[in-house]
């Protein structure tokens, strides 16, 4: 929903488990082999179709098999000289893809006789509270019962020492006893990468650098925040759509964001990194025949796909947040696998009347607990269904059907309203090309 949810941070969970793996070797990625061309001209059109309609802008890598399909920069706009614009050679930030990069180095480090999966967190950080209960395999898993971020009152947390970061962690209370539910957690990857540095006796990027992007060849990539950035030679800033419908940059890091596993890359590193990762040693990574992960905030998106069972390789990076992210993903994979694909195009959504006895059944207040337990207070006034967040009225919800709403007619991310076995409602909620379920604590 357009402009609804406005401190709803997009991070798509990908839960994929840890395997040992052997000495690193590269297998050098080959620009040169020539592509499938129907792949080619349906991936190229597809995405050409995107960025026309500001969908998209970023950078392409696709691969099938050795050959590389697509490997492409898309614009919004032709200014080469705007802070929009990239080229297949930018280093993007991969957010919470680095949690991928953490479980891989779980495995290292696991090789090396370093770190068991199943050592309590206790073992590393000897004073945290619940140490002796949650696992390192709990951390990753997202399954510690840590909350998803930081007490929200904590507003510095960019300015925090890794040291400072894992005191702050301690303070927060279990949502559920480790390894009974599993809920995505920033917190608790936080301290994952606290312990691999620990156990590097450096830092995460460092360890990163030394065990994956020196090895691996991959020169474009590095921590955010390292004290040698002379690598860093082609950022794409973030940019988000305001109020207004304006494009606008993020110029600096967010007050809210960690140093530690606050990275960068290019497409070109991250197929090198994809093209490292096997079925033999990496088992255990492996989700429905793939390894993949995504991440994102405010103005930027990355995903990573290495699909083992009909071997293709996916990974885009952009520094624009209007993306339709699972749309998008769904879409490539079937070009990829040979299915037919709808092609974008424009949306203009049309409103039906509701009587206010059917919009009366959806009032109340709703928490999206993978969002942070966000909440949304939904309520009836002058006829339309209106939605508070915060005590704020962020717009009205127009219905085009009984149970399907939507924000904006030119946007398919819609509201919908689905009714469990008590006869309660939940909501389902596009926003920002992810759904997110919100289940009502009050009625």
């Amino acid at each position: 929903m357009t402009r609804i949810l406005l401190k709803l941070v997009v991070l798509v969970i990908f839960l994929v488990a840890c395997s040992k793996h052997k000495e690193i070797k590269v297998s050098k990625v080959n620009y040169e082999n020539k592509p499938d061309d129907s792949l080619l001209l349906r991936s190229d059109t597809y995405l050409t179709k995107l960025t026309e309609l500001k969908k998209f802008n970023g950078v392409v890598l696709l691969k099938k098999g050795k050959k590389t399909v697509l490997r492409k920069a898309y614009n919004i706009s032709s200014d080469t000289l705007s802070k929009l614009f990239v080229n297949v050679e930018s280093q993007f930030d991969l957010r919470s893809v680095s949690k991928l990069f953490a479980k891989v180095s779980v495995l290292q480090l696991e090789n090396e006789g370093k770190i068991n999966p199943n050592d309590t967190i206790g073992k590393y950080l000897p004073d945290f509270p619940n140490g002796g209960r949650i696992t390192i395999q709990h951390l990753m898993d997202n399954s510690s019962g840590l909350p998803r971020e930081f007490d929200t009152s904590i507003s510095n947390t960019l300015e925090l020492s890794p040291d400072e970061i894992v005191a702050l962690a301690s303070k927060e209370k279990l949502e559920f006893e480790p390894g009974a539910e599993v809920r995505y957690s920033n917190v608790g990857f936080q301290l994952l990468y606290y312990i691999i540095g620990k156990i590097n006796k450096n830092s995460y990027a460092l360890f990163l650098k030394e065990k994956f992007f020196k090895p691996l060849r991959m020169k474009s990539s590095g921590g955010n925040f390292d004290a040698d950035l002379s690598h860093l030679k082609s950022y794409a800033y973030g940019h988000y759509v305001d109020d207004e419908k304006n494009i606008k940059s993020v110029d600096s890091f967010l007050q809210d964001e960690v140093r530690m596993g606050n990275l960068h890359s290019s497409v070109d590193d991250l197929a090198q990194f994809l093209a490292f990762l096997d079925k033999e040693n990496h088992a255990s990574l492996i989700h429905d025949h793939s390894i993949s992960h995504a991440g994102g905030t405010r103005g930027k998106r990355a995903y990573i796909h290495r699909n083992f069972s009909q071997d293709y390789s996916i990974v885009f990076l952009t520094n624009y947040d209007e993306i339709p992210f699972e749309q998008l993903v769904s879409d490539l994979e079937s070009i990829l696998e040979g299915k037919k694909v709808k092609m974008p195009k424009a949306v203009l959504r049309k409103s039906i009347n509701l009587s206010p006895l059917v919009l009366k059944k959806y009032e109340g207040t709703y928490d999206f607990v993978d969002a942070g337990h966000l909440l949304i207070t939904l309520k009836v006034e002058r006829d339309s269904l209106f939605l508070y967040q915060k005590g704020q009225n962020n717009g009205v919800l127009y219905p085009e059907s009984e149970t399907m709403f939507f924000g904006d007619k030119t946007s398919e991310e819609s509201i919908e309203f689905v009714k469990n076995e008590l006869g309660d409602y939940y909501i389902l909620m596009d926003f920002q090309g992810v759904q997110w379920e919100g289940v009502k604590v009050d009625k």
